[in-house]
Protein backbone atom coordinates (compact mmCIF):
# COMPACT_ATOMS: atom_id res chain seq x y z
CA UNK A 1 0.00 0.00 0.00
CA UNK A 2 1.20 3.34 -1.30
CA UNK A 3 2.16 5.76 1.98
CA UNK A 4 0.10 8.94 2.30
CA UNK A 5 1.46 11.50 1.07
CA UNK A 6 1.66 14.69 3.57
CA UNK A 7 2.45 18.50 1.84
CA UNK A 8 4.33 20.27 4.96
CA UNK A 9 4.22 24.06 4.24
CA UNK A 10 6.70 25.63 7.04
CA UNK A 11 9.06 28.61 6.42
CA UNK A 12 11.55 27.67 9.96
CA UNK A 13 14.04 25.05 8.48
CA UNK A 14 14.45 23.31 11.60
CA UNK A 15 11.20 22.92 12.27
CA UNK A 16 10.00 21.80 8.77
CA UNK A 17 12.73 19.29 9.80
CA UNK A 18 11.39 18.02 12.86
CA UNK A 19 8.28 17.61 11.15
CA UNK A 20 8.88 16.10 8.19
CA UNK A 21 11.15 13.37 10.27
CA UNK A 22 8.46 12.68 12.84
CA UNK A 23 5.66 11.80 9.81
CA UNK A 24 8.22 10.27 8.19
CA UNK A 25 8.59 7.68 11.26
CA UNK A 26 5.28 7.30 11.45
CA UNK A 27 5.12 5.76 8.28
CA UNK A 28 4.09 8.73 5.86
CA UNK A 29 5.42 10.25 2.24
CA UNK A 30 6.20 13.67 3.45
CA UNK A 31 7.11 16.93 0.83
CA UNK A 32 8.32 19.75 3.01
CA UNK A 33 8.70 23.34 1.29
CA UNK A 34 9.56 27.08 2.70
CA UNK A 35 6.44 28.80 1.32
CA UNK A 36 3.11 29.03 -0.18
CA UNK A 37 5.02 29.85 -3.60
CA UNK A 38 6.88 26.08 -3.55
CA UNK A 39 3.24 24.59 -2.72
CA UNK A 40 1.86 25.91 -5.36
CA UNK A 41 4.60 24.57 -7.81
CA UNK A 42 4.38 21.25 -5.70
CA UNK A 43 1.10 20.83 -6.44
CA UNK A 44 1.25 21.22 -10.22
CA UNK A 45 2.04 18.04 -10.51
CA UNK A 46 1.37 16.14 -6.96
CA UNK A 47 -1.76 15.62 -4.95
CA UNK A 48 -1.43 15.12 -1.51
CA UNK A 49 -3.40 13.29 0.65
CA UNK A 50 -2.96 16.24 3.47
CA UNK A 51 -1.57 19.58 3.88
CA UNK A 52 -0.11 21.03 6.90
CA UNK A 53 0.72 25.01 6.48
CA UNK A 54 2.09 27.50 8.73
CA UNK A 55 -0.05 30.92 8.81
CA UNK A 56 2.68 33.12 9.32
CA UNK A 57 4.99 33.10 5.98
CA UNK A 58 6.55 35.48 4.49
CA UNK A 59 4.84 36.49 0.67
CA UNK A 60 1.64 34.66 1.05
CA UNK A 61 0.21 33.56 4.15
CA UNK A 62 -1.09 30.46 5.56
CA UNK A 63 -4.50 32.01 4.83
CA UNK A 64 -4.11 33.65 1.78
CA UNK A 65 -2.34 30.18 0.40
CA UNK A 66 -5.70 28.21 1.81
CA UNK A 67 -7.95 30.73 0.09
CA UNK A 68 -6.46 30.40 -3.17
CA UNK A 69 -6.85 26.29 -3.05
CA UNK A 70 -10.54 27.12 -2.19
CA UNK A 71 -10.96 29.04 -5.06
CA UNK A 72 -9.04 27.98 -7.96
CA UNK A 73 -8.55 24.37 -7.50
CA UNK A 74 -11.78 22.58 -6.43
CA UNK A 75 -10.21 19.41 -6.64
CA UNK A 76 -8.13 19.60 -4.09
CA UNK A 77 -11.55 20.38 -1.96
CA UNK A 78 -11.44 16.79 0.14
CA UNK A 79 -8.19 17.30 1.14
CA UNK A 80 -7.90 18.02 4.58
CA UNK A 81 -6.04 21.25 5.99
CA UNK A 82 -4.43 21.64 9.09
CA UNK A 83 -2.77 25.35 10.22
CA UNK A 84 0.17 25.52 11.77
CA UNK A 85 0.85 28.92 14.07
CA UNK A 86 2.45 29.85 17.50
CA UNK A 87 -0.98 32.38 17.68
CA UNK A 88 -2.60 30.29 20.27
CA UNK A 89 -5.60 33.08 21.10
CA UNK A 90 -9.04 32.20 20.94
CA UNK A 91 -10.11 34.53 18.29
CA UNK A 92 -7.34 33.22 15.68
CA UNK A 93 -8.53 29.09 16.82
CA UNK A 94 -11.77 31.02 15.64
CA UNK A 95 -10.44 32.78 12.73
CA UNK A 96 -8.53 29.64 11.53
CA UNK A 97 -11.95 27.75 11.39
CA UNK A 98 -14.30 30.57 10.22
CA UNK A 99 -11.45 30.89 6.86
CA UNK A 100 -12.02 26.87 6.26
CA UNK A 101 -9.30 24.90 8.06
CA UNK A 102 -10.06 21.51 9.01
CA UNK A 103 -7.81 21.42 12.31
CA UNK A 104 -5.11 23.34 13.93
CA UNK A 105 -2.27 22.66 15.85
CA UNK A 106 -0.67 25.30 18.01
CA UNK A 107 3.51 25.71 18.42
CA UNK A 108 5.48 24.06 20.03
CA UNK A 109 4.30 21.18 17.92
CA UNK A 110 3.00 18.16 20.56
CA UNK A 111 4.58 15.72 18.04
CA UNK A 112 2.04 13.26 19.72
CA UNK A 113 -1.09 15.14 18.90
CA UNK A 114 0.29 15.72 15.62
CA UNK A 115 0.28 12.47 14.31
CA UNK A 116 -2.92 11.75 15.85
CA UNK A 117 -4.42 14.41 14.27
CA UNK A 118 -3.09 13.66 10.94
CA UNK A 119 -4.09 10.13 11.26
CA UNK A 120 -7.64 11.09 12.18
CA UNK A 121 -7.93 12.90 9.12
CA UNK A 122 -6.76 10.55 7.10
CA UNK A 123 -8.75 8.07 8.21
CA UNK A 124 -11.71 10.36 7.76
CA UNK A 125 -11.11 10.80 4.10
CA UNK A 126 -10.40 7.02 3.95
CA UNK A 127 -14.02 5.69 4.71
CA UNK A 128 -15.40 8.68 2.89
CA UNK A 129 -13.64 7.62 -0.49
CA UNK A 130 -14.39 4.18 0.48
CA UNK A 131 -18.10 4.38 0.14
CA UNK A 132 -19.95 1.71 -1.70
CA UNK A 133 -20.59 2.93 -5.67
CA UNK A 134 -24.28 3.33 -5.07
CA UNK A 135 -24.37 6.59 -4.30
CA UNK A 136 -28.13 7.41 -5.43
CA UNK A 137 -29.09 9.09 -2.50
CA UNK A 138 -26.57 12.13 -3.15
CA UNK A 139 -27.71 11.66 -7.15
CA UNK A 140 -31.42 12.07 -5.67
CA UNK A 141 -30.09 15.21 -3.73
CA UNK A 142 -28.34 16.89 -7.31
CA UNK A 143 -31.73 16.39 -9.04
CA UNK A 144 -33.65 18.70 -6.29
CA UNK A 145 -35.18 22.08 -7.51
CA UNK A 146 -33.67 23.32 -3.42
CA UNK A 147 -29.79 23.59 -2.69
CA UNK A 148 -28.84 20.78 -0.45
CA UNK A 149 -25.88 20.23 1.71
CA UNK A 150 -24.64 17.81 4.10
CA UNK A 151 -22.32 18.35 6.91
CA UNK A 152 -20.54 15.82 9.24
CA UNK A 153 -19.81 16.63 12.55
CA UNK A 154 -16.86 18.95 12.52
CA UNK A 155 -18.64 21.28 10.16
CA UNK A 156 -17.44 19.91 6.89
CA UNK A 157 -19.09 19.55 3.38
CA UNK A 158 -19.88 15.53 2.97
CA UNK A 159 -22.04 16.67 -0.28
CA UNK A 160 -23.39 19.83 -2.00
CA UNK A 161 -26.05 19.31 -4.78
CA UNK A 162 -25.03 21.85 -8.05
CA UNK A 163 -28.17 24.12 -7.02
CA UNK A 164 -25.88 24.72 -3.40
CA UNK A 165 -23.36 25.17 -4.80
CA UNK A 166 -24.24 27.90 -7.47
CA UNK A 167 -26.36 29.85 -4.76
CA UNK A 168 -23.49 29.71 -2.20
CA UNK A 169 -21.09 31.33 -4.82
CA UNK A 170 -23.44 33.90 -6.00
CA UNK A 171 -23.36 34.92 -2.22
CA UNK A 172 -20.15 34.67 -1.79
CA UNK A 173 -19.66 31.68 0.13
CA UNK A 174 -17.06 28.83 -0.63
CA UNK A 175 -18.23 25.05 -0.06
CA UNK A 176 -15.14 23.63 -0.10
CA UNK A 177 -14.02 21.28 3.13
CA UNK A 178 -15.40 23.70 5.22
CA UNK A 179 -17.89 26.68 5.06
CA UNK A 180 -16.78 30.00 4.81
CA UNK A 181 -18.16 33.39 4.01
CA UNK A 182 -16.57 36.97 5.52
CA UNK A 183 -18.04 39.31 7.99
CA UNK A 184 -21.16 39.02 9.69
CA UNK A 185 -22.69 36.62 7.74
CA UNK A 186 -19.77 34.41 8.38
CA UNK A 187 -20.22 34.96 11.76
CA UNK A 188 -23.78 33.88 11.69
CA UNK A 189 -22.95 31.05 9.50
CA UNK A 190 -20.69 29.57 11.68
CA UNK A 191 -23.12 29.98 14.69
CA UNK A 192 -25.80 28.28 12.67
CA UNK A 193 -23.73 25.27 12.11
CA UNK A 194 -22.07 25.17 14.99
CA UNK A 195 -25.42 24.97 17.13
CA UNK A 196 -26.62 22.40 14.25
CA UNK A 197 -23.48 20.31 14.84
CA UNK A 198 -24.26 20.02 18.48
CA UNK A 199 -28.27 19.68 18.48
CA UNK A 200 -28.97 15.74 19.13
CA UNK A 201 -32.64 16.74 18.05
CA UNK A 202 -34.18 17.89 14.57
CA UNK A 203 -35.67 21.34 15.36
CA UNK A 204 -35.07 23.61 11.95
CA UNK A 205 -33.61 26.75 12.36
CA UNK A 206 -33.62 29.48 9.67
CA UNK A 207 -31.15 32.00 8.64
CA UNK A 208 -31.08 35.04 6.05
CA UNK A 209 -28.28 36.66 4.63
CA UNK A 210 -28.30 40.16 3.33
CA UNK A 211 -24.46 39.96 1.42
CA UNK A 212 -25.07 39.32 -2.46
CA UNK A 213 -28.36 38.21 -3.46
CA UNK A 214 -30.10 37.17 0.02
CA UNK A 215 -29.57 33.78 0.62
CA UNK A 216 -32.07 32.12 2.73
CA UNK A 217 -30.79 29.05 4.95
CA UNK A 218 -32.64 26.80 6.78
CA UNK A 219 -30.53 24.23 9.21
CA UNK A 220 -31.59 20.92 10.58
CA UNK A 221 -30.38 18.23 12.70
CA UNK A 222 -30.03 14.67 11.33
CA UNK A 223 -31.56 12.23 13.15
CA UNK A 224 -28.68 9.66 14.37
CA UNK A 225 -28.34 6.46 12.52
CA UNK A 226 -30.42 8.32 10.25
CA UNK A 227 -28.13 10.28 8.17
CA UNK A 228 -25.75 9.42 4.92
CA UNK A 229 -22.55 8.22 5.80
CA UNK A 230 -20.99 11.06 7.90
CA UNK A 231 -23.57 13.77 7.65
CA UNK A 232 -25.53 15.08 10.88
CA UNK A 233 -26.98 18.46 9.92
CA UNK A 234 -28.21 19.71 6.72
CA UNK A 235 -28.60 22.82 4.89
CA UNK A 236 -31.51 24.15 2.89
CA UNK A 237 -30.35 27.02 0.90
CA UNK A 238 -32.68 29.08 -1.74
CA UNK A 239 -32.91 32.56 -2.83
CA UNK A 240 -35.39 35.57 -2.19
CA UNK A 241 -35.65 36.01 -5.66
CA UNK A 242 -38.12 33.78 -7.87
CA UNK A 243 -39.86 31.90 -4.72
CA UNK A 244 -42.61 30.27 -6.33
CA UNK A 245 -45.88 30.32 -3.85
CA UNK A 246 -46.00 28.83 -0.39
CA UNK A 247 -47.73 25.59 -0.48
CA UNK A 248 -49.51 24.98 2.76
CA UNK A 249 -49.42 21.22 2.93
CA UNK A 250 -45.94 20.95 2.02
CA UNK A 251 -45.31 23.34 4.58
CA UNK A 252 -47.57 21.29 6.90
CA UNK A 253 -45.81 18.05 6.25
CA UNK A 254 -42.66 19.45 6.84
CA UNK A 255 -42.98 20.82 10.22
CA UNK A 256 -45.91 18.55 11.05
CA UNK A 257 -47.95 21.11 11.30
CA UNK A 258 -51.83 21.22 11.22
CA UNK A 259 -53.67 22.72 8.22
CA UNK A 260 -54.55 25.63 9.78
CA UNK A 261 -51.28 26.39 11.97
CA UNK A 262 -50.13 25.77 7.98
CA UNK A 263 -52.07 28.66 6.99
CA UNK A 264 -51.20 30.90 9.64
CA UNK A 265 -47.82 30.22 9.17
CA UNK A 266 -47.74 31.28 5.11
CA UNK A 267 -50.23 34.06 5.98
CA UNK A 268 -47.73 35.48 8.69
CA UNK A 269 -45.01 34.69 6.16
CA UNK A 270 -46.63 36.47 3.47
CA UNK A 271 -46.73 39.84 5.73
CA UNK A 272 -49.68 39.56 7.07
CA UNK A 273 -50.30 41.34 11.22
CA UNK A 274 -52.37 39.16 13.26
CA UNK A 275 -55.23 40.87 13.40
CA UNK A 276 -55.23 40.69 9.65
CA UNK A 277 -54.55 36.73 9.31
CA UNK A 278 -57.35 36.51 12.25
CA UNK A 279 -59.28 38.36 9.44
CA UNK A 280 -58.58 36.15 6.73
CA UNK A 281 -59.50 33.12 8.71
CA UNK A 282 -62.48 34.15 10.63
CA UNK A 283 -60.93 33.27 13.84
CA UNK A 284 -60.51 35.26 16.91
CA UNK A 285 -56.85 36.87 17.52
CA UNK A 286 -57.10 34.94 20.54
CA UNK A 287 -57.39 31.91 18.26
CA UNK A 288 -54.30 32.77 16.04
CA UNK A 289 -52.08 33.97 18.71
CA UNK A 290 -52.37 29.66 19.66
CA UNK A 291 -51.99 28.47 16.99
CA UNK A 292 -48.66 30.35 16.99
CA UNK A 293 -47.90 28.83 20.20
CA UNK A 294 -47.92 25.17 18.54
CA UNK A 295 -46.23 26.35 15.18
CA UNK A 296 -43.48 28.21 17.40
CA UNK A 297 -42.73 24.70 19.48
CA UNK A 298 -42.83 22.73 16.34
CA UNK A 299 -40.59 24.50 14.17
CA UNK A 300 -38.22 25.41 17.12
CA UNK A 301 -38.17 28.89 16.82
CA UNK A 302 -38.63 31.58 19.42
CA UNK A 303 -39.52 34.72 17.82
CA UNK A 304 -42.16 36.26 14.86
CA UNK A 305 -39.70 37.17 12.80
CA UNK A 306 -37.65 33.97 12.83
CA UNK A 307 -40.87 32.02 11.88
CA UNK A 308 -41.13 34.24 9.01
CA UNK A 309 -37.28 33.75 8.00
CA UNK A 310 -38.09 30.29 8.05
CA UNK A 311 -41.16 29.44 6.49
CA UNK A 312 -39.41 31.89 3.81
CA UNK A 313 -36.68 29.72 3.33
CA UNK A 314 -38.32 26.64 2.35
CA UNK A 315 -37.88 26.36 -1.03
CA UNK A 316 -40.65 24.61 -2.34
CA UNK A 317 -40.57 23.26 -6.17
CA UNK A 318 -43.51 23.80 -8.30
CA UNK A 319 -44.93 19.83 -9.87
CA UNK A 320 -43.60 19.04 -12.71
CA UNK A 321 -45.81 18.40 -15.29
Amino acid sequence: MTAPLILCVEDEPSLRDDIAFELHEAGYAVTAVADAREALTFLESRRPDLILCDILMPGMDGRGFMSHLRQSRPDLDDVPFIFLTALSSRQQVIEGRIAGADDYLTKPIDYDLLRATVESRLNRMQRLRAMPGDRSGLTALDRLAIGVVLLDANGGVVHANPLARRLSGEAGILLSGRITTSGEDGRKLSALIAALISDEGMAPTGLRLDAGCHLMIVGMSLPARAHHDEAVAMLILSGADGQPPLDNATLGQLFDLTPMEAQVACLLAEGLRRNQIADRLAISGTTVAFHLRNIFAKTGVQRQAELVALVLSVPLARPVI
